[in-house]
C-alpha cells in the first residue's frame, strides 16, 4: 500500500460528524485545531471523544473557532489559520513525518501525554499495564521532543505527578488540565418514569485493571446496582448501552451515583471527565478515596470515601436517610457550574499559552 493510500485509509477510519465549532461572539478569534486519532469516532461516546468535543465546544465559546482534524491532516491544516493553538495527545504522533513535526513548532502546540517514559518500568510492576499502549507512547517520546511544545499536560492531582515529572526533568512546562463538563451535554433532566427506580447506578466500561477498583467498591452493593457500559459487566443487573439522552437522566433520576475509578487512576491521582459530568446532572455522588478529588471539590461540596471501608459506610448511611441527597447534589451541582466547564479549560489553557509566549 503506498503512503498515499495508506494516509487515506487513515482519514477513512476516523468518523467526524462535526468538524467545526463557530465561535459565539465574533471578537473570539484564536482558534483552536484538535487532531483525533485512529478509531476516532464522534458518534461513539468513549472518554477521548468526549473530551476533544467537549473541549472543541468550551473553547468556542470563550476564546474562537475550533476545528476536529484527523492528526494526518494536521500540518496542512496548519496552514488554513492563523496563528491556531493544536492539541494534539502523544497517539497522534504515528505516521507523521519529521517535516510535519517540525511545522508543529510554529504554531501554539500543547500535548496530552502519558507517564514519562522513564517510569514505564516500575508502572509495569505496580499495575496491569496496556503494553500496546506504552509502547505507542515510547515511540511518539523522540517525536514529542522534536516538535518542541509551548506544554504538556494531563488530569492529574499532585499526587500523581511523579509519574509525570520526567517531561520537566526534559524542559518542558507542565500544566495539570482536568476534565470539564459538557454543557450541552450535561444538565439536571430527571426522568423519574424511566429511571426512577434505580437506586444506584455506573456508567463506563468494564475490564480487568478497572475491575480490581470496581469490586472493591460496588461488588458488595450488586443487588442494587444497575451498571451501563459498553463492555458487559458481570455484575446481576446489567443494562447494556445507553444513549447520551439516557446517560443525562439517569444521573439526574437514580439514587446515588457512585464515583469510582481503578488502582491505576489511584496511583496517578487522575480525575475523569466522570468525577464532573455526573455531579452537572445534580447526581447525588459518593467518590472514592482518589486524592485528586479535594483539588476539585472542597470538602462541603462532595461526600468522600477515605477507604472502600468507608464508602461502604457511607451508603449504608444514605440507606437509613441518614445523609441529606439534595444538600451535596446542590453543592456538587453549583461547585461544577462555578469551576469547572470546558469554557473554564478553555480559558486556562489559552493563559498558558499566553505565559509561555511571553517567556520564550
Amino acid at each position: 500500500m503506498s503512503e498515499d493510500s495508506t494516509q487515506d485509509h487513515i482519514r477513512n477510519s476516523i468518523r467526524i460528524v462535526q468538524p467545526t465549532f463557530t465561535p459565539l461572539n465574533s471578537c473570539l478569534n484564536k482558534p483552536l485545531l484538535i487532531t483525533c486519532g485512529r478509531g476516532f469516532n464522534q458518534d461513539f461516546l468513549s472518554a477521548a471523544a468526549l473530551m476533544r468535543v467537549g473541549f472543541a465546544r468550551g473553547w468556542a465559546q470563550v476564546c474562537g473557532p475550533a476545528k476536529l482534524v484527523p492528526y494526518i491532516d494536521i500540518a496542512k491544516e496548519i496552514d488554513n489559520w492563523d496563528n491556531p493553538a493544536v492539541f494534539m495527545s502523544e497517539f497522534e504522533f504515528q505516521d507523521l513525518s519529521t517535516a510535519d513535526i517540525r511545522k508543529l513548532r510554529d504554531v501554539d502546540l500543547f500535548i496530552w501525554v502519558g507517564i514519562h517514559p522513564r517510569k514505564y518500568s516500575e508502572w509495569e510492576r505496580r499495575v496491569l499495564a496496556n503494553y500496546a499502549e506504552l509502547e505507542v507512547s515510547l515511540q511518539a517520546y523522540s517525536k514529542i521532543m522534536l516538535a518542541e511544545p509551548k506544554f504538556v499536560w494531563n488530569a492529574i492531582g499532585k499526587d500523581g505527578f511523579e509519574w509525570y515529572q520526567g517531561w520537566t526533568d526534559d524542559g518542558l512546562r507542565w500544566e495539570t488540565i482536568y476534565p470539564g463538563y459538557d454543557e450541552a451535554r450535561y444538565f439536571p433532566d430527571p426522568n423519574v418514569d424511566k429511571f426512577g427506580k434505580i437506586a444506584m447506578a455506573y456508567v463506563g466500561g468494564y475490564w480487568p485493571e478497572k475491575a480490581q477498583g470496581f469490586d472493591l467498591y460496588l461488588r458488595p452493593w450488586e443487588t442494587m446496582l444497575v451498571p451501563f457500559g459498553y463492555q458487559k459487566w458481570p455484575y446481576k443487573h446489567y443494562g447494556g448501552m445507553i444513549d447520551e439522552v439516557s446517560e443525562r437522566q439517569l444521573y439526574s433520576t437514580a439514587g446515588i451515583i457512585p464515583l469510582v475509578t481503578g488502582p491505576a487512576g489511584w496511583l496517578i491521582a487522575e480525575i475523569t471527565e466522570r468525577y464532573l459530568k455526573a455531579p452537572a446532572c445534580g447526581a447525588f455522588c459518593i467518590a472514592d478515596h482518589n486524592s485528586a478529588l479535594r483539588e476539585v471539590f472542597a470538602e462541603e461540596e462532595m461526600l468522600q470515601a477515605s477507604s472502600p471501608e468507608h464508602f461502604q459506610h457511607l451508603i449504608r448511611e444514605f440507606l437509613a436517610d441518614k445523609i441529606d441527597r439534595n444538600y451535596w447534589s446542590q453543592q456538587s451541582y453549583l461547585a461544577v457550574k462555578q469551576r469547572h466547564s470546558y469554557a473554564h479549560r478553555a480559558l486556562q489553557i489559552k493563559k498558558a499559552l499566553e505565559e509561555t509566549t511571553a517567556e520564550s
